[in-house]
């Protein structure tokens, strides 16, 4: 009897294991695939982009050679059957007006929520035994189906993600910016540490590395069974943009 008792709770903890990684490997129940967004975007205002202020020089960031990466980590009792993941966005666009001195500067970025990418492999190389282990295909498009669904970013109806520097401080190289984020239309404010330099002629690079909370955000991090197993609420941003002159 106690033998049937202890096979029966094993096979009870691997039932769990295996819904919870059905769970987190799958869209959400009763949602259908993100859609694809289509006319213009809905976050940024039209028609374009202002011009710079009187003094300022505009430099328009190069979506090939600029770089979002966000690293989030598994939690949760059971948070070794999961998986970190790294998103990345390869097509950031905007501009940064360079003004004299730079803390006048201002930075203007828009991250498209579609073309989002889920743990590349040459982007989790190199991350430490945490990011070692392949992520199988279904696993990663369950994961990018769940981040693009209405649960939590809802590309559907807001396919961009904002960034607009309201202040910077600091300098000639270092700041501390304050930046407003516009997250499913809602705008939060946090601070950030980002370093300005030239890169060659006409050519500037901005880099970043911090944390932010989704919970901050207004996101719920998403999660099973009672948060046996979820994808912790701290995500770890990295960015490295490159901008150009514009004549």
């Amino acid at each position: 009897m106690g033998e049937r008792h202890t096979q029966s709770s094993k096979a009870a903890v691997a039932a769990a294991i295996v819904l919870a990684l059905c769970l987190a490997g799958c869209p959400t129940a009763g949602r259908g695939p993100a859609e694809t967004p289509t006319g213009p975007p809905r976050d940024v205002p039209l028609p374009g982009d202002p011009p710079p202020a009187p003094g300022m020089q505009r430099h328009r960031i190069v979506a090939g050679e600029s770089l979002l990466v966000v690293v989030a980590r598994r939690g949760g009792a059971l948070a070794s059957v999961g998986h970190n993941h790294v998103i990345a966005s390869h097509d950031l666009s905007g501009y940064i007006d360079l003004a004299e001195p730079p803390a006048s500067s201002v930075l203007f970025l828009r991250i498209p929520i579609g073309t989002l990418t889920v743990d590349e492999p040459q982007l989790r190389a190199g991350r430490g035994a945490d990011f070692e282990s392949d992520v199988p295909e279904d696993a990663r498009a369950g994961t990018r189906r769940n981040m693009l669904g209405e649960d939590l970013l809802d590309a559907a109806h807001h396919p961009q993600i904002i960034v607009r520097s309201v202040a910077l401080a600091g300098g000639p190289r270092n700041f501390a910016a304050q930046v407003e984020l516009t997250v499913r239309a809602q705008r939060y404010m946090m601070e950030v540490p980002l370093r300005l330099e030239p890169a060659a002629a006409g050519t500037l690079r901005v880099s970043a590395g911090f944390p932010v909370a989704q919970s901050a955000l207004g996101l719920t991090p998403f999660s099973v069974m009672l948060g046996a197993l979820r994808v912790e609420d701290m995500l770890e941003v990295e960015l490295d943009l490159t901008a150009r002159r514009v004549p």
